[in-house]
């Protein structure tokens, strides 16, 4: 197998690069490396992303076996045994040529002519072109389904649009640089579309979502306007089947027993819990709570696994009415929970009786206040999670926002430890398990220097840590676009796609810096030069627009220590409820 290197990303991340080029022969080695680590997975195995040249191999760092001097360390000494002992590592068996009509008509082409015009061809050789070679898919990303292809014949390679559109039609099939793609949504893009085929990329109703994976094969076949309109997607070669199982968009149980009614909604209430693993490499982001770490302690402090579905406010009012006994907990920041007789605590388990009615309309430092109730909540499960997709619509309450009148269950009854918590709290007792050192006033994000950090020339490097970034109103689940003076480098913002994840701190061409937020893409093509510790995400994620950070450069060391010491408070939190409540 071809020689790789391996470079640590985070606490919970390694990226295995395999050279420099861009070829079939460098991609199927890589496919073949993932194969081999998906087959032996070493302990504390999630899953992989490929791209071009690069494997993004993520873990869950609690589980890892620490062997050397990082955890990191440790999971690049398994990956490397794994690839090496390997008898006769194949790529997936799954891989298949896959026929795509498209209709380059001119209603479905809006740059066909102008780009032929640039390439000094005419739109028929264009499209002949197009249509004459076969691509390989090499990944997945920026929206789920959508396939990063080549390479195009040397005659339509073409630059990117100087000015994106905001909207692109679902469908559309397009080239860029040396690369050919198909946007499965309506989302900003800024390749040139030259066609659009009537399949799906991404069909959530499917068994299979996805019509394409990294490693297949695609051919383009010209279609007319009349074939267009009248071909099925249910022609698709849809139905292989995944690694991971994926499960179909299922409505809440009519057996749950109702528990809160929405009176009043803020501007972007959604249900989440942890978040989507196995289907990076599909391009659907891992989502969940923007910050996990009180996610999950809201979930402990009432006695749920920590990955159970909550309630994520953004700073808004909020009033809700609960119609049953229960216990639930407030964590994070932004607003003040309050009935008509008193302030409720954050960070204490609560009981609340039926007929309680809740208000959150004052301000408190940070963005985001998150709810638990004991039993969790009942949500949509969309690819094996709870979490709302506003995307592509799915998961959590049909896939969108809560509004007014909108009617939440409680999804589990409550186990034994649950029912002496709530009797327990009924009494009048109060339960004090955590005690939060830290502020939301904090403004000090420590980060990991990223593999692009070298990008940045040595004034630049000097100010990342010495002046203030602001976040500005460009900012959203997806990432937080920051707003200073302009970073310098030292060469082209361009790179070779490669996977991105939560915390990723982006250099664009202008500039400008965007951390890639819970609703980050998968892959991305702008230098990486640093990466947010998973420590400090929850404070990120605590920022609002018009709040000033500044960075501080750890090892990663440090960031593991982080990392672990988190999840140690978490569980310590959840013995002491154990023992307190017998």
């Amino acid at each position: 197998m071809q020689l790789f290197s391996v470079h640590p990303v985070n606490e919970s991340s390694i990226l295995l690069r395999f050279g420099n080029s861009i070829d079939v022969h460098t991609h199927q080695q890589l496919m073949q490396a993932k194969h081999c680590i998906e087959q032996n997975p070493f302990l504390g195995f999630v899953e992989t992303v490929p791209a071009y040249n690069t494997l993004a191999v993520y873990f869950n760092p609690v589980e890892v076996e620490q062997t050397a001097a990082s955890i990191a360390a440790s999971v690049e000494e398994s990956v490397r045994n794994i690839i090496a002992n390997a008898k006769s590592p194949t790529a997936s068996t799954t891989t298949q040529l896959i026929e795509i009509p498209v209709c380059y008509n001119e209603d479905f082409a809006p740059d066909l002519a102008e780009t032929a015009g640039n390439l000094r061809l005419s739109t028929e050789a264009l499209i002949q072109l197009h249509c004459s070679k076969t691509y390989h898919v090499y990944m997945l990303g920026f929206t789920p389904g959508f396939p990063y292809m080549g390479k195009t014949d040397e005659r339509i390679v073409t630059k990117r649009k100087q000015q994106p559109r905001l909207a692109v039609a679902p469908g559309s099939v397009a080239i860029a640089g040396e690369q050919t793609g198909i946007y499965p949504f309506a989302t900003p893009g800024g390749w040139n579309i030259i066609g659009r085929t009537p399949l799906q990329l991404f069909d959530r109703h499917r068994t299979n979502p996805f019509l394409l994976k990294a490693g297949d094969e695609v051919q383009f076949k010209p279609i007319t306007p009349d074939e267009f309109e009248q071909y099925s997607t249910s022609d698709a070669p849809v139905g292989r089947e995944l690694k991971n199982n994926i499960t179909h968009l299922t409505k809440t149980s009519d057996d749950n027993k109702p528990s809160i009614q929405v009176e009043q909604c803020g501007f972007l209430t959604t249900l989440q819990d942890t978040g989507r693993t196995g289907y990076l490499q599909y391009g659907v982001s891992k989502g969940g709570a923007m910050d996990s770490s009180a996610a999950q302690l809201a979930n402990v402090l009432v006695g749920n696994d920590a990955d159970e579905t909550v309630l994520e406010l953004t700073q808004s009012p909020h009033r809700f009415v609960f119609t049953a006994d229960t216990v639930i907990a407030f964590t994070g920041g932004g607003l003040q929970p309050e009935t008509e007789q008193q302030l409720l605590p954050l960070h204490k388990p609560l009981f609340i009786a039926a007929g309680t009615v809740v208000h959150c309309r004052q301000q408190l430092p940070g963005f985001r206040l998150y709810m638990a109730v004991a039993g969790g909540f009942a949500a949509d499960e969309f690819l094996q999670s709870s979490s709302t997709d506003l995307l592509i619509k799915a998961g959590g309450f049909d896939g969108r926002p809560l509004k007014k009148a909108d009617i939440l269950a409680q999804k589990n009854k409550h186990s034994k430890l649950q029912q002496q918590l709530l009797q327990v709290l009924k009494a009048g007792a109060t339960i004090e398990l955590f005690q939060s050192n830290e502020s939301m006033r904090g403004t000090t994000i420590r980060v990991l220097k990223g593999a692009e950090w070298n990008y940045l020339t040595d004034a630049s490097s000097s100010n990342f840590t010495q002046q203030a970034f602001t976040v500005t109103q460009q900012s959203n689940r997806m990432g937080y676009r920051l707003k200073t003076e302009t970073l310098q480098t030292n060469q082209s913002c361009d790179i070779v796609s490669s996977p991105v994840t939560q915390g990723t701190v982006q250099l664009t061409s202008s500039g400008e810096m965007i951390i890639l937020m819970a609703d980050a893409q998968t892959v991305g093509g702008y230098p990486r030069i640093a990466q947010v510790c998973a420590a400090d995400l929850s404070l990120l994620a605590q920022k609002k627009p018009g709040d000033a950070i500044q960075f501080q450069i750890v090892s990663l060391q440090e960031a593991e220590a982080l990392y672990m010491k988190r999840a140690e408070e978490l569980k310590r939190v959840q013995d002491a409820l154990a023992s307190l409540v017998k």
